[in-house]
């Protein structure tokens, strides 16, 4: 707070006018990274593919409130140069964003640097922060940011960012390549993906940024060719037991085009085992929708087995 660096009146308003500062908040982020191919074979749920990324170094500034848009530029520039990816194909940047009123025009001018020399168009990307939500989650907030922008690839939405009512007068926005997108607005698919980056900041003066895109299964089919397929289910109690399958069964109803596989694989490895078990044997989506229901109300077909 002596530093200036914490909002008096709490409340982030990133890239707006008002900026006075970040709000701490809290927040636990986990992601699974793996091999794409190795996750396909094993018929993991792929949400989106990182693309490219990068960390280097501010060097010496006048201290952590005074990043450098120069390093920030660079890092940006090898990134996407290094990953062959052109700039003007990213929809979506999910900024560092925490409402202090030089940092964040330093992050979106360096990203107009970065961005501005290779596209030559002006309002293509949104920007939003994801910390006048939630606040500045310190070292977990780029992982946060990562999150936020996969669920928006995901949805096919790219969500507000709030508390900007006034775009700050650091940035010629007119001629930027980015908007503040300040209200919810679909994300088309062009060419059937979704690009999009994450930029974040260290207090220490690291930059780092990540390029994703959305996934696309192509012409991978999601549901393996098997005769049958395994759905273990087990719960505390009987009555517990009794519940998980209903809610499975109402689960294979809704999802459309549901992978039995996937299911199948991880109720066996992605689950805890309890006592009270019931195995069956389906051959595909209706098949066990009838036999989970069958078994959720005391039955015991040929092809369920409970214990």
């Amino acid at each position: 707070a002596q530093a200036g660096m914490l909002s008096a009146d709490g409340v982030c308003y990133a890239f707006d006018r008002r900026a006075n500062g970040m709000v701490p908040g809290e927040a636990v982020a986990v992601l699974v990274l793996r091999r794409l191919p190795d996750a396909e074979r094993d018929g993991d749920r792929v949400y989106a593919s990182v693309l490219g990324s990068g960390v280097n170094y501010d060097g010496r500034t006048n201290g952590i409130t005074a990043p450098s848009g120069a390093a920030q530029a660079r890092l940006l520039s090898e990134v996407y140069e290094r990953a062959r990816v052109p700039v003007e194909s990213v929809g979506h940047v999910v900024t560092h964003g925490t409402g202090t009123r030089l940092g964040d025009p330093v992050e979106i001018n360096a990203l107009v640097e970065a961005f501005g020399s290779g596209s030559g168009r002006s309002g293509f990307c949104a920007l939003t922060s994801t910390k006048p939500n939630i606040g500045h989650t310190q070292a977990a907030s780029g992982l946060v940011s990562v999150i936020a922008l996969v669920q928006a690839m995901r949805h096919g939405v790219i969500p507000p960012s709030i508390n900007c009512d006034e775009p700050s007068d650091y940035v010629d926005w007119e001629r930027s390549p980015f908007f503040v997108n300040r209200e919810a607005r679909p994300w088309s698919a062009e060419g059937g993906t979704r690009r999009g980056g994450v930029s974040a900041f260290g207090f220490s003066g690291t930059n780092a940024h990540v390029i994703v895109e959305s996934y696309d299964a192509g012409g991978v089919s999601e549901e393996v060719s098997e005769p049958a397929y395994l759905l273990p289910v087990s719960a505390k109690s009987e009555g517990a037991l009794g519940r998980a399958l209903a809610e499975l069964a109402g689960h294979l109803e809704r999802v459309e085009g549901v992978s039995l596989a996937s299911v199948s694989h991880a109720l066996m490895s992605g689950r805890h085992h309890f006592a009270f078990r019931c195995a069956l044997v389906v051959r595909d989506a209706a098949d066990a929708v009838r036999l989970l229901r069958e078994a959720a109300a005391g039955e015991r077909p040929l092809m369920v087995r409970s214990g």
